[in-house]
């Protein structure tokens, strides 16, 4: 899967990125992944940090944001949203 990844407001640290691309690739096993694009903004809003993730699919757009305080916090539950989304469509579809 091929992330890109910007901030607003914020400069995007090798760390960051390492740990966004780390997380998103857990959801590798749940489809074919080779072909696809996951665009992650990163804003600064005050004390928090928004998370906001969009995975265009063929059939649908997995799309996911979350606001925390820490930013790791954020892709943990933005990563675990888009999970629940692509399990709920998988059932669907079976």
């Amino acid at each position: 899967m091929e992330v890109l990844i910007r901030g607003n407001k914020v400069e995007i640290t090798e760390s960051m990125s390492n740990y966004v691309k780390e997380k998103l690739s857990k959801l590798d096993k749940y489809m074919d992944t080779e072909s696809l694009k996951a665009n992650v903004l990163v804003k600064v809003r005050n004390y928090t940090q928004k998370i906001e993730v969009t995975i265009p699919l063929k059939t649908l757009i997995l799309r996911a944001e979350e606001e925390q305080q820490d930013f790791y916090s954020a892709v943990d539950l933005v990563v675990s949203k888009l999970e629940r989304q692509i399990r709920k469509n998988k059932d669907k579809l079976i």
